[in-house]
């Protein structure tokens, strides 16, 4: 006796619908709080270098919610990567095409990159100054083996960290930002939505949904 073609479905974890085929909720939750944490900072970081005078209590106040707010988000960006290593991303829309998967697949890896060297290398600027690191009010350790970058022949590195945090890795999360994003919409439109992949909510259209309109 042949089994049914629902308990097929339900058998074969690849076949068994939208529900399987999208983030866990917990992926979900880490994915958005780490979007708007790194959005913020770019914004605060943009503030108080731009807008707010040097040196000044306004400017030392944004800077030390900067501060505590980009090593929240170095924890919620490592909670994020264990849990991408311990439960892999659902397969994309079979519609995809090669460089398609491939350029989304290097997309994510240099996100990955990008979310854990922006607040790292923050972490290491701060550890460079004389005062303690103030983390929502705690102490936090320093980064260590930075020592030698303290001395005054360094002086040509530490700048190139600065410029680094504040700019280079800046310009390459925005334009991967614009990239993802772009992507997104594009397969959201094109009959391989993967939006929902990242949602709590929404189904893809399947060709029987697609047939009833």
């Amino acid at each position: 006796m042949e089994p049914s073609p629902s308990l097929t479905l339900v058998a074969n974890p690849i076949l068994a619908g939208p529900r399987v085929r999208r983030y866990g909720r917990l992926a979900m939750l880490l994915h958005w709080i780490i979007a708007a944490l790194i959005l913020t900072q770019i914004g605060l970081g943009w503030y108080m270098n731009e807008y707010l005078p040097d040196h000044s209590k306004a400017q030392a106040a944004i800077q030390s919610l900067h501060i505590s707010l980009g090593l929240t988000t170095l924890i919620v960006i490592a909670l994020r990567v264990a849990l991408r290593i311990t439960h892999p991303a659902p397969p994309m829309p079979a519609g995809l095409a090669l460089w398609e998967r491939l350029l989304a697949g290097l997309s994510h890896f240099l996100f990955y990159l990008l979310m854990l060297a922006l607040p790292l290398t923050g972490w290491a600027m701060v550890s460079l100054r004389p005062a303690a690191i103030s983390f929502w009010g705690l102490d936090w350790p320093r980064m260590p083996y930075l020592s030698f970058l303290m001395a005054p022949e360094q002086r040509p590195l530490r700048h190139t960290l600065q410029q680094v945090h504040t700019n280079i890795l800046i310009w390459i999360i925005l334009a991967n930002l614009a990239l993802h994003i772009l992507g997104a919409l594009k397969h959201q439109f094109d009959g391989n939505p993967v939006l929902w992949r990242m949602l709590p909510f929404g189904r893809p259209k399947t060709p029987q949904t697609a047939a009833n309109g």
